[in-house]
């Protein structure tokens, strides 16, 4: 039994959750490190390729669907 692939409109939200939960995950970390820390740019980062990703979703351009899903596979989770 052969499987299909999935399509660009499968894994892009999937890919959007992710980096959603570890934005969530460094808004804990600032936290905990206190009013030291400086995670403000890796956090906009984050947020700046998940409001992209949610626009090419919402547009249903494959060109800009595809290099969203890029973007946010280029956020690590490695943190």
């Amino acid at each position: 039994m052969s499987t299909s692939p999935e399509s660009i409109a499968d894994a892009l939200p999937r890919e959007i959750k992710r980096v959603q939960q570890k934005r969530e995950r460094w808004l804990g970390y600032e936290r905990e490190a206190g009013p030291q820390a400086n995670f403000k740019p890796a956090l906009f980062i984050m947020q700046n390729s998940i409001d992209n990703a949610v626009a090419a979703l919402a547009s249903g351009d494959v060109t800009e669907m595809i290099a969203a899903y890029q973007d946010l596979q280029d956020q690590s989770d490695n943190d």
